[in-house]
């Protein structure tokens, strides 16, 4: 009783503003209940700059925007204001801000914002004043962005993408939702970073219990090693992260049939032509198989598919029984010396059980006219919806044995860390990532240079 006591004696006394109980309900944790106490006390000028901090901290960042216009921009620092604006959309705002700033990386993010706001030339401006201080490490990064803008002018030809230019690209909208260099630039570890670092981890959708323990281990080491700034830890939370990854990297099985697996929209039928037309590239003959019939337009779409691969296709009618699809397929396969085949299927989750007899059905198919086969069974997880991923995989799972899985849609999602959460829950090789929305863009798992670009 009288801890309860003490408790809510507490908490009535922040309710009046008195500062050092706010600072209380923050240390333990209640930062809801301090936000909601503070936003009554915006006009005292002593508990303004707790306000804005906790703001930050959860994200809150029109809240944070606003503090700074309507009271006080001295709450935020010069790089904070034009991060704020860059948040709200007053990106003229954040370019002035940033320009003001004057430092290479800050003319870099002016020079990002104009070209995102389709000012070409005063983006090639910033950039070039920007190359000139940038660090030698640095230059080859903004090199690129140059080219991009000198291309949108028409001063250059387009380049051909890099495998690193795409995973770069890929992960950017991740990246900006961690903005790891933006927040702890310069900073020394202390527990609020390391709180911050969690959240922001969270946020990339790698799992709350991995995050937890990683960050905790985080803090071990850094006591351990008496690591003191953001920029000692940095290479430590990558390899760490790395660790975390390295061995769900696998490789292409070469084989004869490819079965995919997916729930409908998560990019399975794209994939597959992708997929043809890498094979095709390599000089292999492939069929593609349409035992997709029950989604609307899929077999079109994968008609479509097989015309830009050079693949064949053997399909049926919309409704058609999936296994009657691929036994023809097999028999085509078989009979005219197909290289490869490649098995689309219909993903309903909504009708689990006939979905697993289905799935089963066919493999059994399959194997009538090649008992080895499939070498590789798919699942194909959309990266978009990052932890929902993992309760798709699991009922996936308990039709057939998965040997590898494709990350799509990696360069249209904020959740790149999914990556982390599934290698983690799932312990299933991820074997291809999907980087983008060209022919060519389906590309190996490479855990290292994922990490690198995830977290730099």
């Amino acid at each position: 009783m009288l801890r309860f006591w003490k408790k809510s004696q507490e908490e009535k006394l922040a309710e009046q503003g008195d500062k050092s109980s706010i600072l209380k309900l923050i240390e333990q944790g209640k930062k809801d209940k301090a936000i909601r106490i503070l936003e009554n006390f915006k006009e005292n000028p002593e508990l303004r700059p707790i306000l804005f901090r906790l703001y930050m901290e959860e994200g809150k960042y029109y809240y944070a925007y606003q503090l700074v216009e309507h009271y006080d921009r001295n709450l935020a620092t010069a790089k904070e204001r034009a991060f704020l604006y860059e948040k709200v959309g007053e990106k003229e705002k954040a370019v002035e801000e940033y320009a003001r700033i004057g430092d290479w990386e800050s003319l870099w993010k002016a020079g990002l914002l104009l070209k995102d706001m389709g000012m070409y030339e005063r983006s090639l401006e910033f950039l070039e004043r920007a190359y000139k201080i940038t660090p030698i490490a640095k230059r080859e990064d903004l090199q690129k962005d140059i080219q991009e803008v000198k291309t949108a002018l028409g001063l250059e030809e387009k380049p051909k993408e890099s495998l690193l230019d795409k995973i770069r690209r890929s992960l950017r909208k991740t990246k900006e939702v961690l903005e790891l260099k933006v927040l702890f630039a310069g900073r020394k570890v202390d527990d609020q970073l390391l709180e911050e670092l969690e959240e922001r981890l969270v946020k990339a959708d790698i799992g709350v219990k991995t995050v937890a323990k990683l960050v905790e281990d985080l803090r071990k080491d850094a006591i351990r090693l008496n690591i003191k700034t953001w920029e000692e830890l940095e290479p430590l939370l990558k390899e760490k992260v790395y660790t975390l990854i390295k061995d769900c990297r696998g490789d292409l099985k070469e084989g004869r049939v490819y079965l995919f697996l997916g729930v409908n929209g998560s990019g399975k039928t794209t994939t597959i032509g992708k997929l043809a037309f890498l094979l095709r590239q390599r000089g292999k003959k492939v069929l593609l198989c349409a035992a997709d019939t029950f989604r609307s337009a899929a077999i079109e779409q994968l008609e479509v598919w097989a015309e830009r691969s050079g693949a064949h296709i053997v399909k049926h009618r919309e409704g058609a029984d999936p296994a009657a699809v691929v036994f023809d397929a097999m028999k085509v396969a078989q009979e005219q010396g197909y290289d490869v085949v490649l098995v689309d299927t219909a993903g309903r989750l909504h009708t689990k059980e006939p979905l697993i007899r289905e799935l089963r059905k066919i493999k059994q198919t399959i194997q009538r006219f090649f008992p080895e086969e499939p070498s590789e069974t798919l699942l194909v997880l959309d990266a978009t919806v990052g932890q929902n991923s993992i309760s798709q995989a699991k009922v996936f799972k308990e039709a057939l044995d998965i040997t590898g899985i494709v990350l799509t849609k990696l360069d249209s999602s904020s959740k790149g860390g999914a990556v982390v959460a599934i290698c983690q829950d799932l312990k299933i090789p991820v074997k291809l990532v999907g980087l983008g929305e060209g022919i060519d863009d389906l590309q190996p798992f490479d855990p290292k240079v994922f990490v690198e670009e995830l977290l730099s």
